[in-house]
């Protein structure tokens, strides 16, 4: 027998009034923040709605549930570790852009800060975060010969607004290229 769409929605309805209660029990007293157990049973149950087909008739859905939740759990945890590492590093690099000691700093904050808004994130994606100029390509929704390009004039701009004394001419911060050709969204 085919299912349709109704009944599948009802399949999903029996599922959930009958296990939300142990699943958001279980994410609470698993979890490490009060925010977390709330975002995990959405994603626990939005992934049983997602899968449906693949998800037990019984008492073995709920196991089936709970083994969603161990995991998306583990990712909430490895993804809140990751934000207070990446919160910890920026802190520690954090410094004065008035600073004396550290000038070559202050430049590059200052240059990155007159770049457009797209040139600072291209470049940060290529240095900061060691992305490809295909996978950059990926996320910027481009083609990876114009991630190629956008990289080397965002560089290039870059460069000059190092070696210019901040008063001096702007750099240009709009692609010479026109919108209507490029395949990147703005």
């Amino acid at each position: 027998m085919i299912e349709t769409d109704c009944d599948r929605k009802q399949r999903f309805d029996a599922l959930f009034l009958e296990q939300v209660p142990g699943i958001a029990s279980y994410c609470r007293w698993r979890s490490r923040s009060s925010s977390d157990p709330e975002d995990a049973v959405a994603e626990v149950f939005l992934i049983a709605w997602r899968r449906l087909d693949d998800v037990p008739s019984g008492d073995a859905a709920r196991a089936w549930l709970y083994a969603v939740a161990r995991r998306v759990l583990a990712n909430q945890d490895r993804a809140n570790a990751r934000r207070k590492r990446l919160s910890e590093k920026l802190n520690a690099q954090r410094v004065d852009t008035g600073s004396e000691e550290f000038p070559l700093t202050a430049l590059v904050h200052e240059a990155l800060a007159g770049l457009a808004p797209r040139d600072r994130e291209v470049l940060l994606l290529a240095e900061w975060e060691s992305l490809t100029p295909a996978e950059i390509a990926k996320v910027m929704g481009c083609a990876a010969v114009t991630a190629r390009g956008r990289l080397h004039r965002a560089r290039r701009r870059f460069r000059a607004a190092l070696e210019s004394p901040p008063d001096a001419a702007a750099v240009p911060s709009r692609d010479p290229v026109p919108a209507r050709l490029s395949r990147c969204e703005p």
